[in-house]
């Protein structure tokens, strides 16, 4: 027992956990982490570029794998603080490329964005936007964003979406911290209430 503790005292806590987390699942709830990788890092995913915002339509049920490498660099942290999708953020911001997905969220339904990036520090925004002469806000448009959820959780993370009477229609960016880059893995759930 002696020897273990003084092999963890060294090692410290953030090298010897994630392989602790392995046989001891709930050590993941300390600190997600540590929580095993569940996707391949390698080689990159396809992910086809955009030819303007939207990189796809999904509904409801819709699960896609991709890298946001091939995205475009629309959004960045000014954006998404003028969407009030969060006020302050630690320093790295969203300046890299992202991927856009346009999800119709049918009334009467709540939704989730789950996004799951094991390979890069990418980040999850839901943002209402129902106007047709756009496809995607600009910079300048920000304040005109209706709604937007963020989860900058490492590893990945869920954002919200509902509609209420009428269908409601969302764009949902994976974005990276610090420009970061790699697979993902995003599910829209839905829910009628």
């Amino acid at each position: 027992m002696t020897r273990w503790l003084l092999l963890l005292t060294f090692m410290g806590c953030d090298t010897v956990a994630p392989v602790a987390a392995r046989f001891v699942p709930i050590l993941e709830k300390f600190n997600e982490e540590w929580a095993p990788v569940d996707m391949e890092c390698s080689p990159m995913y396809s992910s086809r570029k955009p030819k303007k915002c939207i990189t796809r339509e999904l509904k409801c049920g819709d699960e896609v794998e991709g890298n946001n490498r091939m995205g475009r660099s629309s959004f960045d942290d000014d954006f998404y603080r003028s969407a009030r999708c969060y006020a302050i953020t630690p320093p790295g911001g969203h300046s890299g490329p992202e991927m856009v997905y346009r999800v119709r969220v049918p009334a009467g339904h709540t939704a989730r964005a789950k996004l799951t990036s094991d390979c890069g520090d990418l980040d999850v925004f839901a943002m209402r936007w129902n106007d047709k002469d756009l496809e995607c806000p600009k910079a300048k448009h920000a304040h005109r964003v209706g709604e937007c959820q963020a989860d900058t959780t490492p590893r990945g993370g869920t954002a919200s979406m509902s509609a209420t009477s009428k269908d409601e229609t969302y764009l949902i960016a994976v974005d990276g911290k610090g420009a970061a880059d790699g697979n993902f893995r995003l599910k829209v759930e839905c829910d009628g209430f």
